[in-house]
């Protein structure tokens, strides 16, 4: 093959903060921002109520950010790209607002899944957002426009179709050296998957010659980050048994060939009225489903003494479902309150007994359980035929810990 060319000077896979953060990408860390700016709509970033909620969410996540930070060099300010160029927040200098679509996952009304798959669907190169209008300008030139998240997801399924399941997976290296530059050439996604299993199985001799698309200092991070935001949301799963930039992102289940190339007819970042239509169209696609799967198979993947920690839930809770009552021991399972990726325990302060159907909606946030025992369910749950008519509380065993209730509830 002929090396691939750049196809404008400049090009890099950039989507949001020029100095990145990479913890401001954890799904508690993220949400539990956004969560604590809408507190403070049409207030000045740089209050000190901002800052002292921001330390909170710091101290709660036990996050390495410093996200308080100072009045001069607040959060918002430094860092604000991860939330602007996500079509939460709006453009506005001096002032939080959030957009349409930012309150919606901020109150929960936009399932964590549902998000994701909207970043996966609207997420592209180069983001209006966050690009100048001179580097938007040399990619409108080249005629290039990409997916990052979406085609990701494609190239690692479909290494996993081509070369099996256990070869499903990506690393930051091979992102960086194969897929940003064949993406610039606009090859397609099969001669992608030729080329990152040839450079996996015979070294960097099967890419010499070709064109270096993380020359600065920040590049690099700035491409590992769209592998850092499907993981942190579930979507893939990293593999801790390696590090830095041979890190396998894995994929834990094949999907349909085309069931991530989901056509976006309007933007996230056009208004309150595209945001809800934009929404509508990615809840109607296969995307928040697989995404839960994926969630839930990885799950299974990372367990550790699930069998132990089942048992003793079930004993505490009688084996009986929490919110259904239903008895089956076969239907039921442990459910943590507080992720064990999160920190949680196997403990019982930490457990909802629950049956599987619920556990699978739980941990979507289909179905939230409140610190007072009352449920609060999305729209979808509400207007199914089964789950519509689920108790409005539940009874929250005294053994239970709340503040594991109120962090999940602060923070996923």
């Amino acid at each position: 093959m002929i090396p691939p060319v750049k196809p404008f000077d400049t090009y890099k896979w950039r989507w949001l903060s020029v100095a990145p953060s990479e913890g401001l990408l954890e799904a508690p860390v993220f949400l539990g921002v956004l969560r604590a700016l809408s507190r403070h709509e049409n207030e000045a970033p740089s209050s000190e109520q901002v800052a002292k909620d921001l330390a909170k969410v710091q101290a709660d996540t036990k996050t390495d950010i410093d996200l308080g930070r100072t009045a001069d060099r607040n959060l918002i300010r430094n860092s604000g790209q991860y939330w602007k160029g996500t079509g939460l927040l709006k453009p506005t200098r001096g002032i939080i607002q959030l957009t349409d679509l930012g309150k919606q996952v901020s109150s929960g009304r936009i399932t964590q899944g549902e998000f994701a798959a909207l970043m996966v669907q609207q997420t592209v190169l180069p983001n209006p957002e966050i690009h100048s209008a001179a580097e938007v300008a040399k990619w409108r030139a080249a005629g290039l426009q990409i997916k990052p998240l979406q085609l990701i997801l494609e190239v690692i399924n479909t290494i996993g179709q081509t070369a099996g399941i256990a070869e499903a997976f990506l690393t930051p290296n091979e992102l960086i050296k194969v897929v940003i530059p064949l993406a610039g050439a606009k090859e397609t996604v099969a001669n992608m998957v030729t080329y990152v299993l040839r450079y996996r199985h015979k070294g960097p001799v099967i890419i010499a010659g070709w064109p270096d698309c993380t020359p600065a200092a920040n590049d690099h991070r700035l491409a590992r980050e769209f592998l850092l935001f499907l993981a942190n949301f579930d979507i893939l799963r990293r593999d801790y048994s390696t590090d830095g930039y041979d890190q396998r992102f894995i994929l834990d289940e094949l999907f349909e060939a085309n069931a991530v190339n989901v056509p976006a007819t309007t933007s996230i970042f056009a208004g309150p009225v595209n945001a809800q239509k934009a929404l509508e169209e990615v809840q109607h696609s296969e995307l928040p489903s697989i995404i839960e799967r994926q969630k839930a198979t990885a799950q299974v993947v990372v367990r550790k003494g699930q069998a132990k920690f089942r048992s003793s839930v079930l004993d505490a809770y009688a084996s009986k479902c929490v919110v259904t009552g239903e008895e089956l021991p076969q239907v039921l399972e442990a459910a943590h309150i507080v992720p064990v990726t999160n920190g949680g325990a196997d403990s019982r302060d930490n457990s909802f007994c629950l049956r599987v159907d619920i556990h699978r909606l739980y941990d979507g946030q289909h179905i939230r359980i409140l610190g007072n025992g009352e449920l609060a369910l999305t729209d979808k749950v509400l207007q199914s035929v089964n789950y519509k008519t689920l108790p409005k509380s539940i009874a929250i065993p005294a053994f239970v810990n709340p503040a594991n209730v109120t962090w999940r509830n602060s923070y996923l």
